[in-house]
C-alpha cells in the first residue's frame, strides 16, 4: 500500500477494490431455493439467526435458511437468507440460535414506487431471497446460541438497563445506546429523520468518529498508566508500547457494536495508525483507507454497496482530498503562532477551527451528495452550521458511549458516572439536532443524479480537490452544472392535479395533489408485516416534498388500507382527517386518531361539504345515511368524487354490490376509476360499469395475492367497454395527470404491451399510454 504521495494511485486502487468487491458479492450471494418456495408464500425454514432486532414490540430477524420447504412437505436442503417480521412479545431470541420458524415468505421485487429504497439489490448482494412476515407462537428453538453471544447479549442488556436508570429520557438513552452499544432499532425513527434534516445523520452510525475517540482515549489512558508505572517505563517511549496494546480495546468495541462496516473499516484504519505509532512511521490517510478496503473486500465483499459504508469511505476521502483544497480557497489568513498577545493567538485558533470545520463539513456534503440523494431525496443545508455548533458536543459524547461500554464491561459500578454523562451528552445533542431541523430549509430536495451525471460530477470534483490553475476552477464549474441540471425540472410548473396511486401491496394508497395543497386517501398495510407507510408512502412523500398533509381519508378501518397511516399521520402532520360515519370507535381508527395529532376529525358520510384541493374538488359519494342496513365495512367505505374540469376520478374505496347500489343516483361517465375492492367478483357490477363508463381503471393489488385480485372476469368486463386497465402490481406506482381537459397516466414500471413509451425523464422506469 505504500504508493507514495501520489492521490490517482490510491484513488485507482480504491475503485479497483470496490469493482472486485462488487464482483466477488455475486458470488457470496449464490442462493439455492427449493423448486416449490420460488414464487414464496407460506412455509417452513430451518436455521441460525445471524440478526434480532426488537423496536415498537416487534422483531425482526434475519435467517440463514439451511433447510426448507411447505408445511406439508418434508424440508429440503436449502441455502439462503430470509428477513422476517413479526409482533413478538416476550419471545427471547438471541443471534446465533437454530430455530424452526413458520413463515410467509414474499420474493424481493425492485423498486415499485417513486422514492422508494432499493433494497432488493442490496439484498440480493446478501443472498437474502425472500422478506415476509412470521408467527412468534410458531418459532421452535433447536438449539441455544454459542455461550459466548449469549454472554455479549447478557451484557448489552444490562447495559440498556443501566442507562434507561439514569438517563433524563428515553429518546437521550435510545441515541446513548446507538453509540454505545449499535442498538440503532431503539432510536425512534422521527429522530432519524431529524438527524437527517441537521446534517447529523453521521453521529448515528458507529463509524469512524466513535472508534477513532475510542483508540485516542485508549491510548492517552494506557500512555499515562505506563508512565505512572515509574522504573524503566520512565526511560521508554511510552506512545510506542501503548499504541498497539490499543488495538484489542478498538476490536473489542467493533465486536459489542454488532461488527458495522463503517466502524470495520475504521477500526483498520486506526489499527494501522497505532501500529504505525510503534513502528515510529507516520499514517497517511489515503494509505489506511486503501488497507481498509482490502480488508473489507476480503471479510465481506457485499460490505461494497452497504450505504453507511460508502458515505463512511466517501466522508474520508473528502477529509482526505477536498478538504485541504475547500481550506486553501478560502480568503482567510492563517493564525500566526508568533502573534506576542495571547487573546489575539486564541481568537486567531478559534477562527480557523471554525474555518477548517466548516470545509470539513462542506467536504463531505459534497463528496457524497450522490449517493445522499440517491438514497433519501435531499441535502441538508443546515449540516455546514449544525456540524460546527455540534462537532465538539458529538466529540465528548462519541468519546463518553465508547468509553462507557468499554468501561461497563469491566467495571459497571465505576461506569455509572460515565453512563449518566454520556446521557445528558445525548439529551443536549438531541436539543440541538431538533433546533437544527426546524430551521426553515434545512434541508433541501434534490433529485437523484444517476450514474452517468454522478460519474461527471466526481469527475468535477476530483478536478478540483488534485487540479490546479484553470483545470481546478472548470473542475469546480461541472459540479454546479449537473445540480443546475438535476433541479431544472424541480423548477417547472407541475400539473394542475396529479393523483398517484401508489403500489403498497396488497392495499390502497392514493396522494392526490393540486397547486401546493396535498391529500392522502389510505396508506396500505400488511398485519404482522412490513409496515406500508415507512416503506412506501413516507419515502414517496419526501420525494414529492410533501411535509403537510390537508387533508388526509380513511375509506374504511380494515388493515390493508388503515395501518400505513399510523406511521405515516405520526411523522406527517394533516390539517384535517376523514374517516366513514360511525367506525371511528374501532382499534384502528383510534390508532389513526392518536397519531393525527392536532387534526380537526370529522366522520363524513353523503352530504359532506365539498373540500377545495388547490384547483380540484373533492366530493363524498359515501357511506350513505342508510348504512345500518349495509353488512360489512367495505360498503361503508368513503367514496370521492375528484372534479377538476372536466376530468372527473371516482375513489371507490372497497363497496361492494349493495354499496355501489347506494351510489347509483349519484354516479355518471368519469374519466379514471380507481377499481372498488380491488377487482374482487363482488363488486364492479355491470350497472356500476353502465353508468362510470371509465376510459381509465386502476386496481391497487399485490403480486401473487392470495385472493387472487383481480379476478380475471372483472379485468375482462372492463376491457369489453374499451377501458384502459392498469395495476399497481404490474404497473408499480401509477400517476395520473390533469390539465382539467384531458388526463395522461404513467407507470413507474414499463409496461408490458405495445402502447407504452417512454417518458422523457424518467431513466427508463416511467411509461405512459399513447
Amino acid at each position: 500500500m505504500a504508493l507514495g504521495p501520489l492521490p490517482g494511485a490510491h484513488l485507482a486502487v480504491l475503485g479497483a477494490l470496490v469493482l472486485a468487491g462488487a464482483g466477488l458479492s455475486g458470488f457470496e450471494a449464490r442462493v439455492d431455493v427449493p423448486a416449490s418456495l420460488t414464487s414464496g408464500g407460506s412455509a417452513v425454514l430451518e436455521g441460525e439467526l445471524e440478526r434480532v432486532e426488537r423496536f415498537d414490540g416487534a422483531l425482526r430477524l434475519r435467517l440463514a435458511v439451511s433447510r426448507a420447504g411447505r408445511a406439508q412437505e418434508p424440508p429440503a436442503e436449502a441455502r439462503f437468507r430470509a428477513s422476517l417480521s413479526g409482533r413478538g412479545e416476550g419471545l427471547s431470541l438471541q443471534p446465533g440460535q437454530r430455530v424452526r420458524v413458520e413463515a410467509r415468505l414474499v420474493p424481493d421485487a425492485p423498486p415499485s414506487n417513486p422514492g422508494e429504497r432499493d433494497f432488493a439489490s442490496s439484498r440480493r448482494r446478501q443472498g437474502v431471497a425472500f422478506t415476509g412476515g412470521f408467527a412468534p407462537g410458531r418459532v421452535l428453538v433447536l438449539s441455544p446460541a454459542p455461550s459466548w453471544r449469549l454472554a455479549l447479549e447478557d451484557v448489552r442488556g444490562r447495559l440498556t438497563t443501566a442507562v434507561h436508570d439514569v438517563a433524563p429520557s428515553p429518546d437521550a438513552a435510545a441515541l446513548f445506546l446507538t453509540l454505545a452499544a449499535g442498538q440503532r432499532a431503539d432510536l425512534d425513527a422521527a429522530w432519524e429523520d431529524a438527524f437527517s434534516r441537521a446534517g447529523l445523520a453521521h453521529v448515528l452510525s458507529v463509524s469512524g468518529l466513535h472508534v477513532a475517540a475510542l483508540a485516542l482515549m485508549t491510548l492517552a489512558l494506557l500512555r499515562r498508566a505506563l508512565v505512572r508505572l515509574g522504573g524503566r517505563w520512565r526511560t521508554l517511549e511510552a506512545r510506542r508500547w501503548a499504541a498497539p496494546a490499543a488495538v484489542p480495546f478498538v476490536w473489542a468495541y467493533v465486536v459489542f457494536t454488532g461488527n458495522q462496516a463503517p466502524a470495520v473499516r475504521s477500526a483498520v484504519m486506526a489499527t494501522a495508525v497505532l501500529l504505525g505509532l510503534a513502528l515510529w512511521r507516520r499514517a497517511d490517510g489515503l494509505n489506511g483507507l486503501s488497507l481498509a478496503a482490502l480488508v473489507l473486500v476480503a471479510w465481506t465483499p457485499s460490505s461494497v454497496v452497504d450505504l453507511s459504508l460508502r458515505l463512511s469511505f466517501l466522508a474520508v476521502l473528502g477529509l482526505v482530498l477536498l478538504s485541504p483544497a475547500l481550506r486553501e480557497a478560502l480568503p482567510l489568513a492563517l493564525p500566526d503562532p508568533s502573534e506576542p498577545r495571547r487573546l489575539k493567538r486564541w481568537a486567531g485558533q478559534a477562527r480557523e477551527t471554525v474555518a477548517q470545520t466548516l470545509c470539513a463539513s462542506a467536504a463531505t456534503t459534497l463528496v457524497g451528495l450522490p449517493v445522499v440523494v440517491a438514497a433519501f431525496g435531499r441535502v441538508s443545508l443546515a449540516g455546514l452550521v449544525s456540524n460546527i455548533v455540534a462537532l465538539p458536543l458529538c466529540g465528548v459524547l462519541t468519546g463518553l458511549a465508547a468509553g462507557g461500554a468499554a468501561l461497563f464491561v469491566v467495571a459497571p459500578v465505576v461506569a455509572t458516572p460515565v453512563l449518566w454523562a454520556g446521557a445528558w451528552a445525548s439529551e443536549f445533542l438531541l436539543m440541538l439536532t431538533r433546533g437544527f431541523a426546524a430551521v426553515p430549509f434545512a434541508a433541501v430536495e434534490v433529485p437523484e443524479l444517476g450514474a452517468w451525471l454522478g460519474g461527471v460530477y466526481a469527475v468535477g470534483l476530483g478536478c478540483w480537490a488534485l487540479g490546479s490553475g484553470r483545470w481546478r476552477w472548470l473542475g469546480l464549474f461541472v459540479p454546479a452544472a449537473v445540480l443546475g441540471a438535476v433541479m431544472l425540472p424541480v423548477l417547472t410548473p407541475e400539473p394542475a392535479l396529479r393523483i398517484t396511486f401508489l403500489s403498497v401491496g396488497q392495499g390502497d394508497a392514493v396522494v392526490l395533489r393540486s397547486r401546493g395543497h396535498h391529500a392522502l386517501v389510505d396508506a396500505g398495510g400488511v398485519p404482522e408485516g412490513a409496515d406500508t407507510g415507512e416503506r412506501f408512502v413516507l419515502p414517496f412523500l419526501k420525494a414529492e416534498g410533501v411535509s403537510r398533509l390537508d387533508l388526509a381519508v380513511l375509506s374504511h378501518p380494515h388493515p390493508d388500507h388503515a395501518l400505513g397511516l399510523v406511521s405515516t399521520l405520526a411523522q406527517v402532520p394533516t390539517e384535517r382527517l376523514w374517516l366513514s360515519a360511525g367506525s371511528t370507535e374501532g382499534p384502528l381508527s383510534r390508532r389513526i386518531v392518536s397519531a393525527a395529532k392536532g387534526a380537526l376529525v370529522e366522520e363524513v358520510q353523503v352530504g359532506q361539504p365539498a373540500f377545495v384541493l388547490g384547483e380540484a374538488t373533492l366530493e363524498v359519494l359515501g357511506p350513505p345515511v342508510d348504512r345500518e342496513l349495509m353488512e360489512g365495512a367495505n360498503d361503508r367505505s368513503v367514496v370521492l368524487r375528484v372534479r377538476h374540469g372536466d376530468v372527473t376520478v371516482l375513489l371507490a374505496g372497497d363497496v361492494e354490490a349493495d354499496g355501489e347500489a347506494a351510489l347509483e343516483e349519484a354516479l355518471g361517465p368519469v374519466t379514471v376509476l380507481k377499481v372498488p375492492h380491488h377487482g374482487s367478483r363482488t363488486s364492479s357490477t355491470a350497472s356500476l360499469l353502465e353508468r362510470t363508463r371509465p376510459r381509465h381503471a386502476v386496481f391497487c393489488v399485490g403480486r401473487r395475492n392470495r385472493f387472487g385480485f383481480p379476478h380475471p372476469e372483472v379485468e375482462a368486463r372492463y376491457r369489453a367497454l374499451g377501458t384502459e386497465c392498469w395495476r399497481t402490481d404490474q404497473d408499480g406506482a401509477i400517476t395520473l395527470e390533469s390539465d382539467g381537459q384531458d388526463v395522461r397516466l404513467v407507470s413507474f414500471l414499463p409496461r408490458g404491451d405495445s402502447t407504452a413509451v417512454p417518458v422523457a425523464g424518467s431513466g427508463g422506469r416511467a411509461h405512459l399510454e399513447r
